[in-house]
């Protein structure tokens, strides 16, 4: 029988924090799911860990060690691996609030079925919570992947995480099922996990996403969902300017500037002007 939930890991020198991330699974009530862990070759005692826990035969698991081009890759080979209905995404540093989450998460989708079913997540040092309770925080700020459950057939559709967003592939992927009016979403007021602070996402911004985040949400017609759009706007404009200045992904952001400055989005035609000679300067600064 296959597992319901499948419980995607990407994994990297994890040694410090792994321990107590698999004892948040093992001891969920609910024990019908599998491990699919992805290690990008640590070379700590990562490994070591998982040989451990495999050897009391308690969990169903799936491993590979290899390099990877990042964490979304690894997330990436984790989808090809599960074999769950439903897959859900942890770090190495994150943990389940209780042990009964699987169990009222399975029961949240026996009593009225959706295709992404989220909650609550914690900052694991800064205790601060954050409940997208509503579809303007959605698609107004990014939502922490580790509070959401996905249906498997879900990636058919949106395809599996972007590589070349760095640190919010996993917010581009939930926009496109936020924003398809083929998929049923649905929030419940349950604190799911707590999430490490400590990685890349805590430190780095995704300046290429976000220099396409307005254009993304503008063209799946989900503006009038978000209360802030000249906020939104202004955002991405930076974004573009940022890349540019910082060559980066100049064609890319480009395509996204030369979007904003000519369409309809009540921005004036000085602001428009001034900003194609900024984007214009910084590309061809040295």
């Amino acid at each position: 029988m296959k597992p319901f939930f499948s419980i995607v890991m990407p994994l990297y020198n994890c040694e410090g924090t792994l321990q107590q991330t698999l004892d948040s699974i093992n001891c969920q009530a609910f024990k019908n799911y599998e491990l699919v862990l992805v290690d990008g070759g640590s070379n700590d005692d990562t490994q070591y860990i998982i040989s451990n826990l495999k050897k009391t035969g308690k969990v169903s698991i799936q491993f590979i060690s290899e390099p990877d081009k990042g964490i979304y890759d690894a997330m990436n080979k984790g989808i090809d691996m599960a074999s769950g209905q439903w897959l859900y995404f942890m770090g190495g540093d994150d943990t389940f609030n209780s042990s009964a989450v699987l169990d009222q998460v399975y029961q949240a989708i026996q009593n009225d079925p959706a295709d992404l079913i989220y909650g609550n997540v914690t900052g694991a040092t800064s205790k601060t919570k954050y409940a997208d309770d509503t579809i303007n925080k959605v698609l107004s700020r990014g939502i922490h992947h580790q509070g959401i459950f996905y249906k498997r057939g879900i990636f058919n559709y949106t395809g599996k995480y972007n590589i070349k967003f760095k640190v919010a592939a996993d917010y581009h992927l939930t926009l496109k099922a936020f924003c398809n009016p083929v998929f049923k979403t649905r929030y419940i007021n349950l604190d799911i996990a707590r999430f490490g602070e400590a990685g890349l996402s805590s430190s780095t911004y995704d300046y290429r996403f976000f220099s396409y985040h307005y254009k993304f949400l503008s063209t799946h017609k989900a503006l009038g969902n978000i209360n802030d759009t000249a906020t939104c706007l202004q955002q991405s404009i930076y974004c573009c300017l940022w890349l540019a200045k910082e060559k980066q992904s100049i064609t890319f952001a480009w395509f996204n500037i030369l979007y904003y400055i000519t369409g309809l989005n009540g921005l004036s035609i000085p602001f428009r002007f001034k900003t194609f000679l900024r984007m214009m300067y910084w590309s061809m600064k040295r």
